[in-house]
């Protein structure tokens, strides 16, 4: 896990796209510094060192953030999701209401096909 930003900023666990690691960009680290926010970013499984974890899905990614803030000693977070890791903020919001107070998926994929939605549109 790592953390960057304002020591005792606004925490924000930032889940990284597909393949990711819990490295930051360095622009991401000085935006937060000023603006007052904490960026904490962890490796999902299979990602970086850490260990897979065969059947996993996107809502998985909600059981691994209580237990990022209950070791940071955090009650409430908010969740930011980049690309590949806007699916898993998502459910993060949805499955934890009184830990994850907002989310943001930016830049992130869709369910692919879905009906309303047409990629290829004038391909």
């Amino acid at each position: 896990m790592l953390e960057a930003g304002q020591a005792d900023g606004i925490p924000v666990l930032v889940l990284r796209g597909s393949p990711h690691s819990r490295l930051l960009y360095d622009r991401w680290v000085e935006d937060a510094q000023s603006r007052g926010i904490t960026l904490i970013c962890y490796e999902r499984p299979g990602y970086g060192g850490s260990t897979r974890h065969p059947g996993r899905t996107v809502a998985s990614a909600a059981d691994d953030v209580p237990a990022i803030a209950k070791d940071l000693g955090l009650n409430r977070l908010l969740v930011w999701g980049v690309s590949g890791g806007g699916p898993h903020a998502l459910p993060c919001a949805a499955l934890l209401p009184g830990l994850v107070v907002a989310a943001a998926a930016v830049g992130s994929i869709a369910p692919y096909p879905p009906a309303s939605l047409r990629f290829m549109l004038g391909y």
